[in-house]
């Protein structure tokens, strides 16, 4: 229990150096955000994109249909199911619900 009760002050006076760090960390309160607004606003109208952003978009884009193609080419039983699919040509016509030709 003494060493905790020796350790008390050092750990106090830690805290203390952390608030004073994070203080001139932050500027006093004060954030820089880069001058202003970083794309204009305009009213009723597209925003004028960054050809960095529409290369980005179209990477993103790319390796999302990537990934539903390729997850659908090696596991499209996820998709189209667990079974082997019916031959509609063995379906009777009782089973489809179609009436005996003979019967007006």
């Amino acid at each position: 229990m003494s060493a905790v009760t020796r350790l008390a002050p050092s750990v106090h006076g830690g805290g203390s150096l952390f608030r004073g760090l994070r203080a001139r960390a932050s500027g006093n309160g004060v954030r820089h955000a880069g001058g202003g607004v970083h794309i204009e606003p305009r009213y009723r109208q597209f925003p004028q994109l960054t050809s960095s952003q529409v290369i980005q978009a179209e990477f993103f884009s790319a390796a999302v249909w990537f990934w539903i193609l390729w997850r659908f080419w090696h596991d499209s039983d996820a998709v189209l199911g667990h079974f082997p699919y019916p031959d509609p040509s063995q379906w009777t016509d009782e089973e489809l619900r179609i009436p005996p030709e003979d019967e007006d």
